[in-house]
């Protein structure tokens, strides 16, 4: 069910800021968008088209070069904006530079050059136009607008953008550690997250329009599982093969999953919605979120679009190790799980878990784990701006709390900021939702683009002036 709606159909004061530079600033991101900034490996990475982009961006934004403090941590790009008021803590705006590659195989079905960076009467074309080359140079066009039109402001701002956040985001790791090491610390931050509106009908509140601000992201847990084998003839697998023993152990962890639980931001959006609920089980629930807490976590697990809310997910992706032939048995055989883990879950307690559930003959390894984001609160400074701007240029949409169900560099600013805050300004036409933010002729229309710029530029309004 596609429960996504037309963005369009709730935008509202495009007329605002008439002297902002829309034509140029889609040019920008066309040129930032031909720059091909795939990471891959510090030792493989081909870091010129990194290299091309920051000197695009201290070319490209004059009031931000003359106001602001750019330099590099590595690859990764800082630029601060001091305020006149350096007491006040900072504005800290984020994205990150890398994109994902074309995925093989499929260059031939778009329709221009994902790295030539063409715009044109409508769109502006690329991969990263949508993650997220399309916020750092939105930033960027909102922070110069700003410093053009009010010079210096009272809040200092902050904008850092790292190098390889479809990775591991060392980038951001350093930065957030340099920013520590100054001494300097933000009042909010706001980086990628949702880009949508959609429909609350997995809430039980069908022809509600709704998008998220996001609190809080779930962590992640890759986790190796290996049952060893001598491998030999087919004829006799007593005690059954590794494959099998290994099969075994993951049908327990599937049949013994993590309980759903509701984390605050959740069950703030259930609040928020509950006036609209219409439908059972949750219409009757929500009258005692608190209360009802377990039962709301179970009914919401129960629907795909809720599911990763309120579960600890577990993914089976990848297998290795099976025989080369059928009537031999296999030798070592091995199984990657990925859990997404929500907050205030511990990559310690699912390990754990797991190793009780498959047994003393199943070796279980971590390969990867980031930590679950730090949950942040619904409301005070950054967020009550956020979402008045947010609702003023989408009138209609309600705007409800949540978690990212991804990752995102946020995570890493814990230490220096006071509220990390994630959604993306930048909302898709119906046409490109339908094709994904890492599809086949990833692309953004001018006039989304533009609507995010505006929505940027209010928020540093009435934020940092």
């Amino acid at each position: 069910m596609d429960l996504s709606t037309d963005a369009y159909e709730h935008f509202a004061h495009e007329d605002d800021y008439p002297d902002l530079d829309l034509d140029g600033a889609c040019k920008r991101l066309g040129s930032a968008l031909a720059l091909r900034t795939v990471y891959t490996t510090p030792e493989r990475t081909d870091f010129a088209p990194f290299d091309e982009l920051y000197e695009l961006i201290c070319r490209s934004y004059p009031h931000v070069a003359s106001h602001a403090v750019t330099e590099r941590v590595g690859r990764s790009i800082l630029m601060t904006a001091a305020g006149t008021e350096p007491e006040l803590p900072a504005a800290l705006l984020l994205a990150h530079q890398d994109v994902v590659d074309v995925v093989p195989g499929t260059e031939d079905q778009w329709s221009c050059d994902p790295f030539g960076g063409l715009v044109d009467d409508e769109w502006i074309w690329g991969r990263g136009a949508l993650d997220i080359k399309e916020m750092l140079m939105g930033e960027l066009e909102a922070l110069d607008y700003l410093l053009a039109r009010h010079g210096q402001p009272r809040r200092t701002v902050v904008l850092a953008f790292g190098e390889d956040e479809e990775v591991d985001s060392r980038g951001a790791t350093a930065l957030a550690a340099e920013l520590e090491r100054r001494g300097v610390r933000a009042a909010f931050s706001l980086d990628e997250g949702v880009t949508t509106f959609s429909d609350a009908a997995p809430y039980g509140a069908p022809g509600v329009t709704i998008t998220d601000v996001c609190l809080s992201q779930k962590g992640y847990l890759n986790v190796r599982l290996t049952a060893h084998g001598s491998g030999g003839h087919s004829s006799n697998p007593f005690g059954g093969t590794s494959l099998e023993r290994l099969f075994r152990a993951v049908a327990r962890l599937s049949e013994t999953r993590p309980e759903p639980r509701l984390t605050p931001p959740v069950a703030q959006t259930l609040r928020r919605l509950a006036p609209y609920i219409a439908e059972e089980p949750l219409r009757t629930l929500v009258a005692d979120v608190d209360g009802n807490a377990e039962a709301l976590a179970r009914a919401a697990s129960r629907t795909r679009e809720l599911y990763p809310l309120v579960c600890t997910t577990m993914a089976v992706d990848q297998v290795e190790g099976s025989a080369p032939a059928a009537n031999v048995m296999p030798a070592d055989a091995s199984v990657t799980i990925n859990f997404r883990l929500l907050p205030e879950t511990s990559a310690d307690e699912i390990v754990s878990w797991v190793r009780a559930q498959v047994g003393e003959d199943i070796e279980v390894e971590v390969l990867h784990h980031t930590p679950a984001g730090r949950l942040d609160e619904a409301g005070g400074f950054g967020y009550e701006e956020l979402v008045d701007v947010l609702e003023r240029y989408h009138p209609g949409v309600l705007v409800v709390p949540s978690i990212v169900c991804g990752g995102t560099d946020s995570v890493r600013y814990e230490g220096v900021c006071d509220k990390l805050l994630r959604v993306t300004p930048f909302r898709p036409a119906p046409e490109e939702l339908r094709r994904g933010l890492h599809g086949v002729n990833e692309r953004i229309s001018r006039r989304a683009y533009a609507q995010g710029i505006r929505v940027l530029v209010a928020l540093l309004e009435r934020t940092v002036l």
